[in-house]
């Protein structure tokens, strides 16, 4: 699994670990990243990147795995994220065929798909921790099994109380899914990389996103509903297997080794593990703090500026989603709309938001690490986290033209290709909105990138869930038109405010260090 030595590899003579930049101590995140004149005895990337952060002299060290040992791992974690995005939005699909068996309302089934995005915001709130004490893979491991039973329960649920208890095991399952891929990805990449990691995970995401639900709308027309979920029961038992296999834990104590230095450029040492010795399924890590200290962490990060701001972003993009996911039987299916689609066409609606998300992928991931680049270059090569934001203001005006085509263009009678393509825009947003959110607090905590994700997550699908639960109540009292016209808005308004984070968002870094003193 060795393969072809990846460029950000650099073998390491042991030293002392290399002499640290504390001239920006006081503000987390701003960091040095082109040393033109190799002021830093820290290891660089060719002529002048500084290598954030400073691998160790381990082979096993997953900063200095090999391109194909990582990619391996990410491709593994991006099928897992594929599968479980496509089927916790698959839920509105089913809506018809619920209501003509279990004679279930919309609002009823609104609670099952509301209360489960709760429980993926919520359930980090211990996956995380578990993850930073245990390791990543047996997480990883536990929640795809976990997320089989739901499916299982759901595919052979006798009522609609049954159904909907399926569907909260499934966001309890499907937690780790949403922040621990970021945390993957900071386990392997570089600062200057971390936006192109997170791109492959969002690919997998919004693939997911977008895919299930066309495939869903076939099985529904030829096999029925149940099968749609013991497909996904079936397809995720594989990658449960997959998982178990051949996915190696990323976290490492890089503290317990030896640093390298910058003179040489050649492949660090093969590992000396063996394949089931790198495949053990826990991995005790230290941590500075207790397991219930560690528990709680995401929940006093709920309380930090930035996280706030970046769960609102992730929060409303992923709103939008589901509510667009959840009234899709509305629009194309109810008589009074005149589109009249079937099951399958209404699946192959999804088509569309599919390529919006994967074309603006670039803008949201391996984009911001060029821009990152380019201002601290700008900047006397000093990075700041802040320079992952200005996607937003690409990514929101995007977004809400897209909510102003859906809604309103379909309450105005306009063709079908209106609130469709009014679908695309909405899906261009997603993986722009995941990546700024994911990657600045990542980078703007850089010693706790697990709890500011996972509160993040929280907020996010706080956010999420309360949009599912006031969605079809809005739109009977104010109509179609004027609930997605008011979302387009709000939508400009949030993402906008990004203005603002730039502005203060450095100021807040260093409030946060005086707080944890």
């Amino acid at each position: 699994m060795e393969g072809k030595t990846s460029p950000l590899q650099h073998s390491a003579t042991p030293t002392q670990s290399p002499l640290p930049d504390t001239r920006f101590e006081e503000y987390p995140g701003t960091r040095l990243l082109v040393d033109r004149q190799h002021l830093l005895s820290s290891e660089h990337e060719g002529h002048d990147f500084v290598l954030i952060p400073q691998p160790s002299d381990s082979p096993d060290d997953p900063l200095r795995w090999s391109s194909l040992r990582k990619y391996i791992s990410l491709g593994i974690v991006c099928l897992y994220s594929f599968m479980v995005a496509a089927l916790t939005l698959t839920g509105g699909l089913l809506y018809g065929a619920l209501i003509a068996e279990f004679g279930a309302t919309v609002a009823y089934l609104n609670v099952g798909t509301a209360v489960g995005l709760l429980f993926i915001g919520i359930s980090n709130l211990f996956w995380s921790p578990l993850a930073m004490k245990f390791g990543r893979r047996p997480v990883y491991l536990l929640s795809a099994m976990l997320t089989v039973a739901s499916q299982i329960m759901g595919a052979y649920a006798t009522s609609k109380s049954v159904y909907n208890g399926s569907r909260f095991l499934m966001g309890i399952a499907a937690g780790p899914f949403e922040q621990l891929p970021a945390v993957t990805v900071d386990d392997q990449f570089f600062v200057h990389h971390r936006g192109l990691g997170l791109s492959w995970y969002l690919l997998g995401a919004t693939t997911g996103s977008f895919l299930g639900p066309i495939a869903t709308g076939f099985v529904i027309q030829s096999m029925g509903w149940r099968w749609v979920l013991r497909f996904y029961a079936i397809f995720m038992g594989m990658i449960a297997v997959i998982i178990f296999f051949g996915l190696e834990e990323t976290g490492f104590d890089r503290q317990a080794h030896t640093f390298g230095n910058t003179a040489s450029e050649q492949p660090s040492p093969r590992s000396q593990k063996s394949y089931w010795a790198k495949l053990r399924l826990l991995t005790v890590l230290p941590t500075e703090k207790s397991l219930l200290m560690t528990t709680l962490e995401p929940c006093a990060m709920l309380l930090h500026p930035i996280v706030i701001w970046s769960g609102c972003v992730y929060g409303f993009a992923i709103a939008w989603l589901v509510v667009m996911s959840t009234s899709a039987n509305i629009v194309f299916q109810n008589p009074a709309f005149g589109y009249n689609f079937s099951s399958t066409a209404m699946g192959l609606t999804n088509i569309s938001p599919l390529i919006g998300g994967v074309v603006f992928l670039y803008a949201g991931g391996a984009g911001t690490d060029r821009f990152m680049v380019w201002q601290a270059r700008r900047n006397n090569g000093v990075m700041e986290p802040e320079s992952r934001i200005y996607s937003v203001f690409i990514g929101g005006p995007i977004m809400a033209a897209g909510l102003f085509l859906y809604g309103p263009g379909a309450a105005a009678g306009l063709h079908w290709i209106a609130p469709v393509f009014g679908m695309g825009l909405i899906g261009a947003g997603i993986p722009i909105a995941g990546e700024v959110a994911l990657g600045y607090v990542t980078e703007a905590y850089p010693s706790r990138p697990g709890p500011a994700s996972a509160a993040v997550i929280t907020i996010r699908n706080v956010i999420a869930c309360a949009m599912v639960f006031a969605s079809d109540p809005w739109i009977i009292h104010n109509g179609l038109r004027d609930t997605f016209l008011t979302m387009g808005f709000l939508c400009l308004a949030v993402f906008l405010s990004g203005i603002l984070m730039i502005w203060k968002g450095k100021g807040c870094r260093k409030r946060s260090v005086k707080s944890n003193k």
